[in-house]
């Protein structure tokens, strides 16, 4: 079974912002990208929407679809395909709006290379981040 998401690149002034995940289940501890599932009958451009604001507080001005991917998480052995957007306009403040993540902080491109983080994500960051300073 392939679990479908919606990924967010969520960028300000040349940095990246990612959280450090709680679970133990699926990516157990690791940096990730915000987003999550698909509900049944959802677009990924709304499952983006919503899970934006239930992880992060903020309301989605501005994304665009890059690209989908697919990766094995780790942790669970499960496959999981990504609708991976790039974010670079919201309303309010992020913060941690609910308990997936115990930490938030923006990386610059060259601050990812050690992160426990997903080598899609790691490409994402150096190639879309650096692009919008």
């Amino acid at each position: 079974m392939v679990r479908v998401t919606a990924t967010a690149l969520v960028v300000r002034e040349g940095r990246a912002l990612l959280g450090r995940r709680t679970s133990t289940v699926r990516f157990a501890g690791m940096w990730d990208a915000f987003g999550g599932h698909l509900e049944p009958g959802e677009s990924p451009e709304d499952a983006l929407r919503r899970e934006l604001r239930e992880e992060l507080g903020i309301r989605v001005d501005a994304a665009r679809f890059l690209k989908v991917y697919e990766d094995v998480d780790p942790t669970s052995g499960e496959t999981f395909r990504h609708h991976l957007f790039l974010v670079t306009g919201w309303g309010g403040e992020t913060r941690i709006a609910n308990e997936e993540h115990a930490e938030v902080r923006w990386f610059r491109p060259d601050e990812v290379g050690n992160l426990d983080l997903t080598s899609h994500l790691k490409s994402a960051i150096h190639e879309r981040v650096s692009a919008n300073p």
